[in-house]
């Protein structure tokens, strides 16, 4: 039994139907689990009771809307599931300390309700786990690249792949590749790693020919290989997190392995062939999508 793939679907049924009347069954039947054995599974998985959660859920949602609309406050109880106002205001200023009206007028900061780590604590962030379970497999045959490259090592930390992209921005080396593949998207690319814990990394564009490779770029043909890729954003990457769950604990939970392994001094794990981050035109910041293909092997 998937239990946290269960309490996902839960959530999600949560938040899809939060305005009406749903009791716990109704939650656990999207699980298709037992309403006793989903409200215990539940409990230790967030922290709170199935009720707990959909009157919080509630609450937020009422907050924000008395923070960004100017509806009646008896509209807004019965829009996002009370029966009363008088219910509302009673849970309202239980969860937020002053009433509705109140409230309104101040204006306070509030914590998104739920918080980004409601899984973290026990095991997986929610954002993380959705980026799993929307998973996709494509086979990509051998194809080229053009860009800068740098080498990395990951005992002296990898601060100069910062560098690399300042060079390739800074001196907008995407307008000057030609015969590219696919407009607008940029690859980050780490690949050839060694037993010494290095690697190099290399910053592209994927192109059809090499026969007009400008100057001063380098080229790369990689192999034919099949993929994993996986929606998520840079900072769930940087963090850690992403490729921390990745080889602990998905990999084995699929009967996958990485092609082309190689067993660093660090014991650690890695695919000599790419593994890589697709930017796309509207990439702004850590927080943007991202596109991430990891090279796998079935076994």
């Amino acid at each position: 039994m998937d239990y946290l793939n269960s309490t996902f679907k839960a959530i999600k049924f949560i938040h899809s139907k939060y305005d009406e009347n749903i009791l716990v069954a109704d939650i656990a039947e999207s699980a298709y689990l037992s309403p006793s054995y989903f409200s215990n599974m539940f409990r230790i998985l967030t922290g709170c009771t199935v009720k707990e959660y959909v009157n919080r859920y509630r609450l937020y949602r009422a907050a924000t809307l008395l923070k960004e609309t100017d509806k009646r406050i008896i509209s807004i109880a019965f829009e996002t599931g009370f029966s009363s106002q008088q219910s509302f205001t009673k849970k309202f200023v239980q969860q937020y300390r002053i009433p509705p009206a109140r409230f309104r007028r101040i204006n306070p900061l509030i914590n998104p309700f739920p918080p980004k780590n409601l899984f973290m604590e026990r095991g997986i962030d929610m954002n993380l786990k959705q980026s799993f379970d929307s998973v996709q497999f494509v086979t990509k045959e051998s194809f080229l690249v053009v860009g800068i490259e740098t080498d990395i090592d990951y005992n002296r930390g990898t601060n100069n792949i910062g560098d690399l992209y300042d060079q390739w921005n800074s001196e907008k080396l995407e307008e000057l590749i030609p015969d590219q593949v696919n407009s607008s998207v940029v690859y980050g690319m780490t690949h050839e790693s060694r037993e010494d814990d290095t690697a190099k990394y290399m910053i592209g564009v994927e192109v059809s020919t090499l026969d007009n490779l400008p100057s001063g770029l380098i080229a790369r043909r990689f192999d034919t290989c099949e993929y994993a890729v996986f929606d998520t954003t840079l900072e769930m990457e940087t963090s850690g997190e992403f490729w921390k769950y990745f080889f602990k604990t998905w990999l084995y939970e699929q009967g996958l392995e990485q092609p082309q392994t190689v067993y660093t001094k660090n014991k650690y794990t890695y695919s000599r062939l790419p593994s890589f981050e697709v930017y796309d035109a509207d990439f702004k910041d850590e927080t943007s999508k991202i596109q991430i293909y990891a090279p796998i092997l079935r076994k």
